[in-house]
């Protein structure tokens, strides 16, 4: 570790440093830019990304995602006209865009990645030019007669000479580690946390959050079909737009979203005996970070799931496992049909072979909260069936359908690339499993 200290300062030197001449007067500075945060009232906006599935971002797609028309990119584009952006330039020209410029957004604009707070703007920093300097030359260094150019030349050759022996030193170091770390027992550190690990954390956080929110509020808490968890902040979806919210919780988009931050949340007291508030929450998938849950047991009505049948039942059968694992989900029962490959039998499962077989044992079950996961939809006599388990009081059953039936009221689809669309919900993400893009 100390020599690829040493190495990198010498790196350095040799790349940055010059040596110090009397009189000398650098060159005149770059213009520079600073994002500020200026006391304004909050707006929607977004920080545009290098790409987005793979192809540069424009603004017809961004408002194809965000607002669901494209054709609505010129309201984007009106809204920050001539705005400064983080790198000095401005938006002119409707079809031309750079990453991370800050665009806001009309206010029913929603989504990943999609931001609620005063808009950030760009304001030259302290270190641009000024008007009167900008185009002045700068100053030629003084002459003092001394021979500033050969000890620099002799100093960067050293410099060259030392870097290269210190380079090697460390390379056969790094060579012979992990023979003497085997040799130690010492298992070798992997380049990053296994997958499940965010996912377990997450959970906890989840969890912890809504049982403070419980202990805080009581039986006042609103109902609740969404949560957003990223590395700062937690975001519920509400069910009814309510205001205002309990602190730390802050009412956003008319109420319709809470928002707290997770350092606020965690120093406060939690009750564990707390009611739990969604204990049919599933991951729906993640996008940039930010991992998007729902709540499946708010659906008004029987929950279509279409795409490719092998994938749709994986993901099926991963919120199986998170209804019946999860914190939040103690005592939820999980009844599936025609899914036996995926979806073994369990304390909490029971994994019938037809579809109709597993609304007949849905149907059996005592009052209590369950899921119902069909892998396929049923015949058209037993579509009554599902609705009624659906508005059941005393059950409270959600339906998931892999496929399309009459009787849907929340229609997600899971296109070939891993994307996971909830249509209405307005939440695109990326399914488990499949892979995000950078």
């Amino acid at each position: 570790m100390r020599a690829r200290i040493v190495l990198m300062a010498l790196l350095a030197a040799l790349a940055g440093a010059a040596p110090y001449a009397p009189g000398r007067v650098d060159a005149a500075p770059v213009a520079a830019y600073a994002v500020l945060a200026e006391p304004t009232d909050p707006v929607k906006w977004y920080r545009v990304r290098p790409s987005f599935n793979g192809q540069d971002e424009f603004l017809y797609e961004i408002a194809e995602r965000f607002l669901g028309d494209g054709d609505r990119n010129s309201e984007i584009f009106t809204l920050n006209k001539g705005r400064l952006q983080p790198d000095g330039k401005r938006l002119t020209v409707p079809d031309e865009i750079e990453p991370g410029w800050i665009l806001q957004l009309p206010p029913d604009a929603q989504g990943p990645g999609v931001e609620f707070s005063p808009l950030p703007v760009a304001a030259p920093s302290a270190a641009a030019p000024s008007a009167s300097s900008a185009g002045s030359p700068p100053a030629a260094p003084a002459d003092d007669g001394f021979p500033w150019l050969p000890v620099a030349l002799i100093l960067g050759v050293l410099l060259v000479i030392t870097g290269a022996v210190l380079l090697v030193l460390l390379v056969r170091r790094r060579r012979g580690a992990p023979a003497a770390a085997a040799a130690l027992g010492i298992p070798r550190q992997r380049t990053g946390p296994p997958a499940h690990l965010f996912d377990t954390a997450a959970s906890w956080t989840v969890d912890r959050a809504l049982r403070v929110l419980t202990t805080a509020a009581g039986a006042g808490v609103p109902a609740i079909y969404g949560v957003s968890v990223d590395e700062a902040w937690l975001k519920l979806r509400l069910v009814v737009p309510h205001e205002p919210a309990p602190a730390p919780w802050l009412a956003q988009d008319g109420g319709r979203l809470w928002m707290a931050a997770l350092r606020d949340l965690q120093v406060l007291p939690v009750d564990p005996a707390a009611a739990v508030l969604c204990p049919r929450l599933v991951t729906l998938g993640s996008l940039y970070g930010t991992r998007e849950l729902l709540d499946l047991g708010q659906a008004p009505g029987v929950i279509a799931l279409q795409g490719d049948p092998a994938a749709t039942a994986a993901l099926a059968a991963a919120w199986a496992t998170e209804l019946t694992t999860s914190p939040w989900s103690t005592g939820v029962r999980v009844v599936a049909g025609g899914l036996a490959q995926h979806i073994a039998p369990g304390v909490q499962v029971a994994s019938a072979q037809t579809v109709e077989e597993a609304i007949a044992a849905a149907e059996a079950q005592p009052p209590g909260a369950g899921v119902l996961l069909l892998g396929s939809a049923p015949p058209a006599p037993d579509l009554p069936r599902i609705r009624e388990l659906a508005a059941r009081g005393d059950a409270a059953w959600a339906v998931v359908v892999l496929g399309a039936t009459s009787e849907d009221r929340w229609r997600f689809r899971l296109q070939a690339d891993g994307r996971l669309d909830t249509g209405s919900l307005g939440v695109m993400v990326y399914a488990p499993g499949a892979v995000a893009p950078a």
